[in-house]
């Protein structure tokens, strides 16, 4: 017959055999997925840089792509904007 001391060490035997099975396959699942985000980044970051390449070539001559400061003919007072007689 089988004592408790060499049941519990079964049991203890058994129970870290299946967590490192375990944390082998989470491990290689993870290394599936990250393989899989590599090559999305990479190909992102190839439509990305051709996308940046044809947005520089379009901007302004002076790199001033907001137009902030482009002076305008407008001419704004209080008196204008609160409407006021």
């Amino acid at each position: 017959m089988l004592n408790i001391k060499q049941i519990i060490t079964g049991v203890i035997v058994t129970s870290a055999t299946g967590a490192i099975a375990w944390i082998c396959l989470t491990l290689i699942n993870v290394d599936k997925r990250t393989a899989i985000t590599e090559i999305k980044v990479k190909e992102n970051n190839e439509m990305i840089t051709v996308l940046w390449a044809d947005f520089m070539k379009r901007k302004g001559e002076d790199g001033n792509l907001a137009g902030i400061d482009v002076k305008t003919d407008h001419k704004v007072s209080w008196k204008t904007l609160l409407k006021v007689e």
